[in-house]
């Protein structure tokens, strides 16, 4: 399209002015788009990078909580078993916390 309308300016038409005009708002129009194409990925990537930020922040306070009810927890083993279970939690909550 530019370059039709740059054809007919040299052409020398009657409405050459006009065409012109026509032609500076194209490009004004053009240099906006891609603008506003460059702020919208730029803002689309700000996203990205936000939620990815806040799923690793959930990860994080629902291991928080479970290192802290596992913390609370008073429970006692009742056989050697349920007392294996119990220490193997207890060392993986220890290795975490190093």
């Amino acid at each position: 399209m530019i370059q039709t309308g740059q054809g007919l300016l040299s052409e020398g038409g009657y409405q050459q002015a006009d065409i012109g005009r026509m032609l500076q708002d194209l490009n004004l129009m053009w240099e906006k788009l891609i603008s506003l194409s460059h702020e919208k990925g730029h803002r689309l990537q700000q996203a990205a990078a936000q939620h990815s930020y806040n799923r690793t922040m959930d990860d994080v306070h629902l291991k928080l909580e479970e290192m802290e009810l596992s913390l609370q927890s008073c429970e006692v083993g009742t056989d050697m078993r349920h007392c294996k279970e119990l220490l193997k939690k207890h060392q993986v909550t220890s290795a975490v916390e190093a």
